[in-house]
């Protein structure tokens, strides 16, 4: 039986209708993961499932009879105190034994203690659907399994953002809950916390929805897709790397069968304009008449056509300022040096020549982004610092109009690309864009010809945008070429090269859509290899 049901429904705010009659079910032990566009209304559908009784909305919502969620947003906030990592993680179980222990003892003092059993066997029952009295071996585990043990006796304020995001992941897997709801939770992970999650999630055996843009998440984890796009909801039983070659296939067929169907309409539409043309020239009222049954059958037919959102072809695009390629340095930084509490650099120095592509990466908390922050204020007070435009990080305070992450950093994005800029500086810029985006992204800053340095972790975009990698460890930067450092990466983290599957999967993507715009639907076929 389903853990969760959807039949029909169809919800909406009064400024935003987002879901017209989806259906799709969560069964137990999926790891379903939930994708659509910006702003499609995916938190919106999560908020729905947890509390549906605080909204309004039409068709049925169906449940396996009460069970636990565990919920786990895009930000989270940063616990502080002296209360090590391990303790943060146990003090949930350690409060669940102290009231099993402080229950029996009262049930030794009590004169009649069977009134106290059935509460005293409740309590029992919570600790065991946790399995509380492993819960020192199960953390242990947990730990090891995200790459975390070396922190364990850390204290939990002072482990960085990262770090911390993927503590409070664990906490909620510990906590077994039926349902196991995650927004985005790669979100400023950096890479070793992300291959961290990608092993928590793929180890766990509870069931899991999850929001994620992440191409790394979505080609290594998940065995269900759930996708929604202009109030509808498509579901597919399988991974996203099969979802996706089977909509290529899906949509070669459709757009084969209604080509001809698409030329009828056409042709009747161009009888409509010459109809129109000759009415403006004629009192007749024949010709009026004519005229509306044409353009109502025009109607009818585009209605009987439909549109399938899901099989529209991506239409993402940037276009950055032009500029024109020249020679020479396009700044420096010498002896740059970085504390707050503790000394994050020591005496970094570089030369960024004009037109390079350098990514800078490291763990959280290394000083990526006050670096890129320094550098443009550096570049804004000199005179000849260039035309520069910054793309910073959105923050939880962040809250323009209520327009989702993704939505916010498209507009940043927009906002870049009509200014007349020969230098980018980019925060994070794929952080929270959905997938079509960030392709249209990287296509974009490849195309651009003046220079760009930017901060991600988004390894896709880095081992495709930068040909220079600056690597922040150990309170110093360390340079790589991009190709060498794409393979260390694949070389200690995968069996083979992700990243170099994860651009074939795009050229054939982009090869099979324009071959379907012209109509090339055989040949379409051939390089999709069917």
């Amino acid at each position: 039986m389903a853990l969760i049901e959807f039949e029909k429904v169809s919800f909406g705010y009064p400024e935003k209708d987002l879901y017209e009659n989806i259906s799709f079910t969560i069964e137990p032990g999926e790891h379903a993961v939930l994708i659509g566009s910006n702003g499609c209304g995916k938190s919106s559908l999560v908020h729905l499932l947890m509390d549906e009784e605080k909204y309004t909305y039409e068709g049925l919502i169906r449940r396996s009879g009460d069970f636990r969620t565990g919920y786990v947003g895009q930000f989270v906030e940063h616990e502080t105190g002296d209360a090590t990592v391990f303790e943060f993680l146990a003090k949930p179980f350690v409060e669940l034994l102290g009231e099993s222990d402080a229950m029996a003892q009262k049930m030794g003092e009590a004169e009649n203690p069977d009134k106290l059993y059935e509460e005293f066997q409740v309590l029992m029952d919570r600790i065991d659907a946790v399995d509380g009295y492993n819960y020192d071996a199960n953390i242990r585990k947990q730990l090891h399994t995200a790459g975390l043990s070396a922190i364990a006796e850390n204290s939990v304020g002072s482990v960085s953002g990262g770090e911390y995001k993927l503590l409070y992941i664990i906490r909620n897997m510990l906590l077994k809950p039926q349902l196991l709801i995650m927004d985005e939770p790669d979100v400023f992970l950096d890479f070793e916390n992300l291959i961290g999650l990608v092993h928590l999630i793929n180890s766990y055996d509870g069931t899991v929805l999850t929001i994620t843009h992440s191409r790394l998440l979505l080609s290594q984890c998940f065995d269900k897709v759930l996708h929604i796009e202009n109030m509808q909801l498509q579901e597919y039983a399988g991974s996203y790397p099969e979802y996706s070659r089977w909509l290529l296939e899906t949509r070669i067929d459709v757009f084969e069968v209604t080509k001809d169907f698409d030329d009828y309409i056409e042709a009747q539409q161009q009888l409509v304009n010459r109809l129109r043309k000759g009415a403006e020239f004629t009192s007749d009222p024949k010709k009026g008449k004519q005229l509306q049954a044409r353009k109502k059958l025009v109607e009818r037919m585009k209605n009987l056509r439909g549109e399938d959102p899901f099989l529209e072809i991506p239409n993402h695009s940037f276009a950055f300022p032009e500029v024109s390629p020249e020679d020479g340095i396009a700044f420096t930084v010498e002896n740059y040096s970085l504390s707050y509490e503790d000394e994050l650099l020591r005496d970094v120095s570089f030369t960024v020549n004009k037109g390079d592509k350098i990514a800078i990466v490291g763990a959280n908390g290394t000083g990526k982004s006050s670096i890129l922050r320094d550098i443009y204020r550096m570049l804004s007070e000199k005179e000849n610092g260039g035309k520069v435009g910054y793309f910073r990080q959105i923050t939880e305070s962040d809250d323009t109009l209520q327009l989702s992450g993704g939505e916010r950093n498209m507009a940043q994005l927009e906002e870049i690309c009509g200014g007349d800029y020969d230098t980018l500086l980019l925060d994070e810029p794929t952080s929270h864009l959905d997938c079509d985006a960030q392709i249209a992204l990287e296509q974009a800053l490849t195309e651009y010809r003046g220079t760009v340095l930017m901060v991600s972790h988004d390894f896709f975009t880095v081992t495709d945008c930068a040909q220079r990698i600056f690597i922040l460890e150990n309170g110093t930067l360390r340079e790589m070429s991009g190709r060498a450092y794409r393979k260390s990466i694949y070389k200690k983290y995968f069996g083979s090269d992700i990243f170099e599957q994860e651009r074939n999967r795009i050229d054939t993507e982009r090869k099979v859509n324009r071959l379907i715009l012209k109509n090339k639907f055989d040949e379409a076929r051939e390089v999709l290899g069917v």
